[in-house]
């Protein structure tokens, strides 16, 4: 049954899990920071209600994602790698100057860049422009 999932699928599962995994611990301390601020204040809790569900919905009116345009992130990479100079770049300082995750450079150096003139892999993650 799982032997037909692709490992980059099953990969991207973990890092989503681990992620829900740390948002519940950030909600369960807020839970127990709650209690203690309404012990302190001597406000009842409403019996039953501890333990609440959580529900996630997006808020109307919230941040809207626009896609990049198409080459946007191949030019952003190519200034930065243009920037860096022979010693080149890591993916770690690529996606804190571009302000894009890891993993999305990850697979576009391993897809998209292998494609593109003048970019070379000189090191674990690190890259540079010829």
């Amino acid at each position: 049954m799982l032997t037909n999932i692709p490992s980059s699928t099953l990969k991207q599962l973990v890092r989503l899990s681990e992620r829900k995994e740390a948002l519940m611990a950030q909600i369960q301390e807020i839970d127990r920071e709650m209690i203690r601020v309404q012990d302190k204040f001597g406000i009842p809790s409403r019996e039953g209600d501890q333990r609440a569900p959580v529900t996630v919905s997006r808020a109307p009116g919230g941040p809207i994602r626009r896609r990049s345009k198409r080459g946007a992130l191949k030019e952003k990479i190519i200034r930065v790698l243009r920037t860096a100079g022979k010693k080149g770049a890591t993916v770690g300082d690529l996606s804190k100057k571009l302000k894009v995750p890891s993993a999305n450079l990850y697979v576009w150096f391993n897809g998209t860049g292998r494609s593109v003139p003048g970019i070379k892999k000189v090191g674990v993650a690190k890259y540079q422009l010829k």
